[in-house]
């Protein structure tokens, strides 16, 4: 291959389309802005009380001591001091809609979602602030492209003749660079849409939140302040990150789009690829000890115990998979779609259970009182789990 007569391949379709999107967006740059900007108003203003609000849309449900706290459309937070029987709503200064909550303790939470929003609360969530806001995410990741771009053009002039294929392979990269570039600078001026996807913390200071298109950022402050952490994870076509958890051992894995299942051993700073043993999306990693397992599309449902090194493919649920959780008991239990949900006490198969409600659920967590509540499309319920509890 030579550089006046590039072959397209497969791994570069990615950036093809991206090419087509990016004219797209330029067409359509002052519809979108306006749009945007309508949105951006709106997502500004505090969340609305909501009449039956544990009825609405709920994406993520976490126990916060005692107590539940969930998360969905519109700004919304609950907290349940009664095992989900009763809501009361949380002061919730932004209406994003929040994708997912996260407690250290009675008191310490976090929650992300839409417009890469990041919300800390203090009181067990019944008030939030914003920490992070896309925005910010935006700044960050221009910051991010135009130091990869630079660094890949001084590379490329440092090549001799005799360089040939690693010449054109990297100027394939600063081709993407450059596009990813445009991307950015176009994100800046029509507002943060991007969501992140998911948060986690392991102690009052080190969390992580991931979301759409590769959004992965850092804190070691509690929040205070959240670094772009891009550089240490490879994700070149910006696939979205789902689900973060960690093992026992302090192992963090994180689960994505197209199967990506990655490790890290340093709290989230690099992380390293793992497999692939699976082509779909992986929406959950839930771990129970060494055990780790991932979950997601059609009902798949993957297995290590050691670490992430091996997978083995468990028995498929009959419906999509898109939450879990691991209970008091040792009992792993995983909710998807059409109401199903999956039981799997320490040391025994899944069991398969439907909710009468047929409803979809995102979440599950337990109160830790032997009450198990998810939450999805039609609010929260209460998931009968026979010899399952908490």
């Amino acid at each position: 291959m030579t550089n006046n007569n590039k072959q397209v391949t497969a791994r570069h379709w990615p950036r093809i389309v991206r090419q087509v999107c990016a004219a797209i967006a330029l067409i359509s740059s002052c519809v979108v802005t306006g749009s945007s900007a309508y949105a951006n108003d709106f997502e500004a203003l505090p969340a609305l009380t909501v009449a039956e609000a544990g009825k609405r849309v709920l994406l993520d449900i976490t126990r916060a001591g005692g107590r539940l706290v969930a998360v969905g459309e519109r700004g919304v937070v609950l907290y349940s001091d009664t095992g989900g029987n009763t809501w009361q709503q949380a002061v919730v200064p932004h209406s994003n809609t929040l994708t997912s909550v996260t407690f250290i303790d009675a008191q310490n939470g976090w929650a992300a979602g839409h417009g890469g929003i990041i919300l800390h609360s203090g009181d067990g969530g019944q008030t939030w602030h914003k920490q992070f806001d896309g925005n910010q995410a935006n700044r960050q990741w221009l910051n991010f492209i135009q130091q990869r771009r630079d660094s890949l053009a001084e590379t490329i002039e440092e090549l001799d003749d005799s360089q040939q294929a690693e010449r054109d392979d990297l100027e394939y990269r600063l081709d993407d660079a450059e596009y990813a570039l445009e991307d950015a600078a176009l994100a800046l001026q029509t507002g943060p849409v991007d969501p992140f996807l998911d948060i986690w913390f392991g102690d009052a200071k080190n969390g992580v939140a991931v979301g759409a298109y590769g959004m992965i950022y850092r804190t070691e402050d509690g929040g205070e302040n959240w670094v772009i952490a891009a550089a240490g994870i490879e994700n070149p076509d910006r696939y979205h990150y789902y689900d973060v958890d960690a093992d026992r051992s302090g192992r963090l894995y994180l689960s994505g789009e197209a199967g990506l299942m990655y490790r890290s051993l340093d709290g989230g700073r690099q992380w390293q690829r793992l497999g692939p043993f699976y082509d779909g999306s992986l929406f959950g990693v839930v771990t129970r000890g060494e055990e780790v397992m991932a979950y997601g599309l059609r009902g798949h449902i993957f297995k290590s115990v050691d670490g992430g090194t091996r997978w083995q493919s468990l028995p498929a649920a009959p419906f999509s998979l898109y939450g879990g959780t691991l209970l008091a008991d040792g009992t792993v239990i995983l909710v998807g779609a059409g109401g199903g949900y999956l039981l799997g006490p320490e040391g025994a198969p899944f069991a398969s259970k439907l909710h009468p409600s047929r409803s979809s659920f995102s979440s599950v967590s337990g109160d830790g009182s032997g009450r198990v509540v998810a939450v999805g499309m039609n609010g929260a319920a209460a998931l009968p789990q026979g010899e399952a509890s908490e």
